[in-house]
């Protein structure tokens, strides 16, 4: 039996990576899927997928720093298939400019040769990469959350996912804006959650470790191998991996969860 019969859902990031998977796993179990990216043909790819399965799919181009797009994206959602019942929070920028990974892997170089040393990044990073990794991450899930609110505690019911890190829990070297950026996101989750159960929505956070997308392509080898090393499982994860336990959130089996945190990272931080 299906887990989303009938049901509409946003998913930001639906273009690529954990987006994409989730988009798909969602279509497959019921939903009509409305794919928001960034990346015009990347959302209409992913949208063909799932007609072409046979399941229901809208693409819209959605830049979620952007609150006038973010607004046009629900309006256009709500207008097109009359609610939204799920949002899933994934949009999301790779970690490093190539400047500042370039320094990262000088720096990795020198330490795994015997050096004592700081990477060095965040004393280089210039104020428009910090301000554009919190404003893709934490204003993006913000931006969309309240839209999606304003549809969802009218109709007294909703399940919202937010996609934050192991980064956000722990710390991350050499990105300190995306830690912050997912910390931030964890620390919203829990405040929202808190504040909308007695309308039925319930807010929680996914916390993945390092999972293989085409965002973590470029994560430098050198702190791909220490992550490695440090996970017990001895393996990166899938997008299907996530996609599995947003699944389980939105769904009905996970009607007494809100305001949790999941962190799916092959027991790299627990």
């Amino acid at each position: 039996m299906a887990l989303l019969p009938g049901r509409v859902a946003v998913v930001t990031g639906g273009g690529s990576g954990i987006g994409r998977a989730i988009a798909r796993r969602f279509a497959a179990e019921g939903a009509r899927v409305a794919v928001a990216d960034l990346n015009r043909e990347s959302a209409e790819h992913v949208a063909a997928e799932i007609q072409a399965d046979g399941g229901a799919a809208l693409a819209v181009p959605t830049d979620v720093a952007d609150s006038a797009q973010v607004d046009a994206l629900f309006a256009r959602v709500a207008r097109e298939w009359g609610t939204v019942d799920i949002l899933s929070n994934n949009a999301g920028i790779g970690e490093l400019s190539p400047p500042l990974r370039a320094q990262t892997e000088q720096a990795f170089q020198a330490i795994m040769g015997g050096a004592r040393r700081s990477l060095g990044v965040t004393s280089r990073m210039d104020d428009a990469e910090w301000r554009r990794m919190l404003d893709v991450h934490l204003f993006g899930t913000f931006a969309c959350t309240r839209a999606a609110l304003r549809i969802m505690e009218e109709r007294g019911r909703g399940a919202i996912v937010n996609m934050a890190s192991v980064a956000g829990l722990a710390g991350i070297p050499g990105s300190a804006h995306y830690g912050a950026a997912k910390a931030g996101i964890i620390g919203f989750t829990k405040s929202v959650a808190q504040e909308v159960g007695g309308a039925n929505i319930r807010v929680n956070a996914i916390a993945p470790g390092l999972i293989d997308t085409p965002m973590t392509a470029d994560i430098p080898p050198m702190l791909r191998q220490m992550v490695l090393l440090r996970t017990p499982l001895g393996r990166s994860g899938v997008p299907e991996d996530i996609a599995a336990v947003a699944l389980f959130l939105v769904s009905d089996e996970a009607s007494f969860v809100t305001g949790q945190v999941v962190s799916p990272n092959g027991g790299l931080y627990t």
